[in-house]
């Protein structure tokens, strides 16, 4: 086809982002001359919106979307194209020359949802484009053909994921038997009632207040009625936290702001800000309830660390983010490298918070060697280190915190109430800075393990290896 522009190749080079280790240098100029068809740079900006809008959508920063947009506009040829990203807009205009109107593309995301087997779809189709191994046409037709696509396995999978997911939480919070088999059933319940509201057009605030109220009731169940004497049962209530609040980009957020792109970082913070407040009304609606009932809910989300317990925590660790992972839909194959980023990040949170390590540098030093190992292991295992950091933190998120604060303001415990908050935001600050610190301290890394590659050729069957 005469009208279609083939991408430049381009000359290997070092990630420009967290996201997207785009294989190419996007502020060098293409060796293709860009198209003269107005309709032709059209479709190459439309293509770029596309793959941002993906991205976007899947909670990747605005500096990785923008990284990943120069890409391919610039391998189509398209040298003086300008960026904004915004939480819920995409804009694209390129300048093509003196005298001549800019050509300008707009794209709004709406919806949002975690599917990390599309973001790692996404992520190989920009890696091809910045190679020049497929046409612009055949990119569009692949784009498309990803955006359209199912998720790969079905839904009560995901529900079953996420019911692990508060099983390996509850017992990583140390809680009894039956608290670990309450909190997995109230989360599948919660998960699949979320469910059923959003195909009815339910607002997900509201669905956030439910999944709070449902879950703080169970807890104020086992406690009235006494089943779990010898375990704290407020761990259903806290597992429930982390699971409705991990689907938030906390880490994107912090991102936008580290990098400059302050009005998405703003953005993305009221919304984190919005949904912890829906929760805070779904268990304040609960507790006043049981309160009516005679309940007690003096319930004190407190748990002790033994020496005993941390092999057992770890594993749980370790399959909460392996559950997390699945319940995001990413690929099977980075369901074991979610889990070893859950015993790492597991590991060493328990053993600096054991030597009496404050619980925020504990996280934060956690996060940070998730950060720097999936940043290592990602062009291994050929995934985007999202998957790694987001999954690997999860068992570190502050959910017992949050819901110590939640009880306190409900008690009008002011004091208490700022004390609990106080730690959960600054850990899980900390743990969004410490994925992305871990990645900036990788870049050395990489380059390293890259010129042992070319030290040592041949094969080999332990050590750095091609494709690393």
């Amino acid at each position: 086809m005469a009208d279609v522009t083939r991408p430049a190749r381009r000359r290997p080079d070092n990630p420009p982002s967290l996201q997207l280790p785009i294989q190419g240098d996007v502020t060098r100029q293409a060796t293709s001359s860009a198209p003269a068809d107005r309709a032709e740079v059209q479709r190459v900006l439309d293509l770029a919106l596309g793959v941002g809008a993906v991205l976007v959508a899947s909670g990747v920063g605005a500096v990785d979307a923008t990284a990943s947009m120069a890409g391919v506009t610039e391998a189509y040829g398209l040298r003086r194209c300008q960026f904004d990203v915004t939480f819920t807009r995409i804009t694209i205009s390129y300048r093509r020359g003196i005298g001549e109107d800019p050509l300008t593309a707009m794209h709004q995301v709406r919806a949002r949802s975690l599917d990390y087997t599309r973001l790692d779809a996404a992520d190989r189709l920009v890696q091809r484009i910045v190679a020049g191994e497929i046409v612009r046409d055949d990119a569009q037709a692949e784009l498309d053909r990803l955006v359209r696509a199912a998720h790969p396995y079905p839904r009560w999978v995901a529900t079953v994921a996420l019911a692990a997911m508060a099983a390996g939480l509850a017992t990583l919070f140390n809680g009894g038997v039956l608290v670990v088999a309450v909190a997995a059933l109230t989360t599948a319940a919660v998960d699949r009632v979320g469910r059923f509201l959003n195909s009815r057009g339910v607002l997900l605030f509201f669905q956030q207040v439910l999944g709070a109220a449902v879950a703080t009731a169970a807890t104020l169940t086992l406690k009235a009625v006494g089943l779990a004497p010898e375990t704290n049962p407020s761990v259903v209530v806290a597992a429930s936290i982390v699971v409705l609040l991990s689907g938030l980009s906390v880490v994107g957020s912090v991102q936008d702001a580290l990098t400059g792109y302050y009005l998405t970082a703003v953005a993305r913070g009221v919304e984190i800000a919005l949904f912890s407040i829906a929760l805070f009304a779904g268990v304040t609606i609960a507790l006043q309830t049981g309160l009516l009932l005679d309940i007690n809910v003096d319930v004190n989300p407190e748990y002790v660390d033994t020496p005993a317990m941390i092999p057992i925590q770890v594993v749980a660790g370790a399959i909460a983010a392996a559950a997390f992972a699945v319940a995001s839909y990413a690929p099977w194959r980075a369901a074991a490298a979610a889990g070893g980023g859950g015993v790492a990040s597991s590991t060493v949170f328990l053993l600096l918070t054991y030597f009496d390590f404050d619980p925020v540098v504990a996280a934060f030093g956690a996060a940070t060697l998730v950060g720097l190992v999936g940043a290592v292991l990602s062009r291994r295992l050929k995934l985007p280190p999202l998957v790694f950091g987001m999954a690997g933190i999860i068992p570190l998120v502050p959910g017992l915190a949050t819901y110590r604060g939640f009880v306190e303001l409900a008690n009008e415990n002011l004091l208490g109430a700022y004390s609990s908050l106080t730690v959960a935001l600054g850990t899980a600050l900390a743990l969004a800075a410490g994925v992305l610190l871990g990645h900036a301290l990788a870049q050395p890394v990489r380059q390293r393990l890259s010129r042992l590659e070319r030290r040592f050729r041949g094969p080999r069957l332990a050590g750095p290896r091609p494709g690393g």
